[in-house]
Parts: structure tokens; C-alpha cells; sequence
């Protein structure tokens, strides 16, 4: 019963300083800049993330070639 209402106090916090982020952002003079700020922030860790994929499926690639050169 800890474990779910431990769940439930952090999904009650996360919403809060959402809620509170998106009326700070509707509110303020300063939104475009804000969001360009963030969209900034979201592509730079996309291209971090689909980097990082990429190594992944490079060197699983590799290794499956690896273990059918072995094989032989």
C-alpha cells in the first residue's frame, strides 16, 4: 500500500509543476522566447537520442556479423 500511495503523491506533484509551468507560460510576456528555448533544448536531445540509437544499432549490426563469421 506504501509503494501506491507513494505513486500517487509523485503523479500529484509532477502535475502540479506542469500545471504550474503551462500558467507560468500562458501568463508570461516572454513565451516565444521560452519556447524557442525549449524547442532548442527538445532538438538538441533528439539528435543525442537518434545518435545514440544509431551507435547502438551500428555495433549490434557488427556483432551479428561478428557471430556469423565465427559461426562459419
Amino acid at each position: 500500500m506504501k509503494n501506491v500511495d507513494s505513486k500517487l503523491l509523485l503523479g500529484l506533484v509532477v502535475g502540479a509543476a506542469v500545471g504550474a509551468a503551462v500558467g507560468y507560460l500562458a501568463a508570461t510576456d516572454k513565451k516565444e522566447d521560452i519556447l524557442n528555448e525549449l524547442n532548442n533544448i527538445v532538438g538538441k536531445a533528439k539528435e543525442g537520442f537518434n545518435s545514440a540509437l544509431a551507435k547502438y544499432k551500428e555495433g549490434k549490426c557488427e556483432a551479428k556479423q561478428v557471430e556469423e563469421v565465427s559461426a562459419e
